[in-house]
């Protein structure tokens, strides 16, 4: 039920793909999810088409699963492409497509569930297609079990995952995955911040939106085949993960390196204080770090670096 897109200027069968997308359950049996900056593309697009389990080499008679033109987008008007803003947290979009000679995409391909969460700790499996050939000859899919942890200040979630370049973009990110079933929740897709990636689009930093309100209501509309209408102005998110103890505890921080040190599946924070102290701070997965092994322990301002004795 993962797939590709093609359409004007990226043919099938060319030097690259174009976002991911995956089909998702609903009554109507003909809906794919992607990220919204893909269906910006996809929406402008005169000839579009989905490919579900693309093979690269095969013709569009010879995919597996045949190939399903895209007839409608849906994306909250509220976002803007590729941005850092927090509407980011809306880069979702769902196309709707036509049934090919063998049925609606649903029929033949399968469905991952929508689901909506309000968690930010996530075992997923995310699944996407880098574009380029030249980091992906062969066009094949890619595929990461990882433990997602939470973008502060975002509604959105992130992981770290090596080779997720471009083109993976609409991927979705899917808990309780079961291959041999090919079922899943997907609670959410690569997209979001910067379109998905970090500062420095890095391949191996990659973040998702997950679902909320906003979402189910936009997965709604598509389902039922609904025009999207106007939305009221986005409210970001007002909670995001804290640093224990006051601002002037921090001035005296010199170091500060992050990962998962335990290892739990939560990236933690060990930091260097200017009086030569180390403290490590564990990530619960909650929306504050905390000292470890004293939950209840308030920082309290280390002492003064202690002056240099003369040579």
């Amino acid at each position: 039920m993962v797939g590709t897109f093609f359409y004007d200027g990226k043919p099938l069968g060319g030097k690259s793909t174009y976002c991911t997308g995956s089909v998702v359950h609903t009554a109507a049996h003909d809906i794919v999810l992607t990220a919204g900056h893909c269906g910006r593309g996809l929406q402008r697009a005169t000839h579009r088409i989905f490919v579900p389990q693309y093979r690269d080499g095969l013709s569009a008679a010879n995919q597996p699963r045949g190939v399903f033109a895209v007839s409608q987008m849906y994306i909250d008007p509220r976002y803007a492409a590729n941005t850092k803003k927090p509407t980011s947290d809306l880069d979702l979009a769902f196309a709707q497509v036509d049934p090919n000679s063998r049925g609606k995409v649903e029929d033949v391909t399968g469905a991952l569930t929508f689901t909506p969460t309000t968690k930010y700790t996530h075992k997923v499996t995310v699944i996407g297609y880098p574009s380029s050939e030249s980091v992906n000859s062969k066009h094949q899919a890619i595929r990461c079990p990882v433990t997602t942890s939470r973008l502060p200040g975002y509604r959105q979630v992130r992981m770290t995952c090596t080779g997720f370049y471009g083109g993976v973009s609409g991927g979705p990110w899917i808990e309780d995955y079961n291959r041999s079933t090919g079922t899943g929740k997907v609670v959410g897709n690569t997209g979001g911040y910067n379109g998905g990636g970090n500062d420095a689009n890095d391949d191996w930093v990659t973040y998702a939106p997950i679902y909320g309100k906003d979402a189910k209501d936009l997965f709604n509309d598509a389902a039922a085949h609904r025009t999207v209408g106007a939305r009221p102005p986005y409210h970001p998110s007002t909670d995001s993960p804290v640093l224990p103890g006051a601002a002037g505890t921090w001035q005296h921080a010199r170091l500060l390196a992050s990962g998962d040190f335990r290892p739990t599946g939560h990236s933690g924070m060990i930091v260097g204080w200017s009086n030569g102290e180390t403290t490590m701070y564990a990530d619960t997965g909650a929306t504050r770090l905390e000292r470890e092994g004293d939950r209840d322990h308030h920082l309290q301002r280390p002492r003064p670096a202690a002056r240099p004795a003369r040579p």
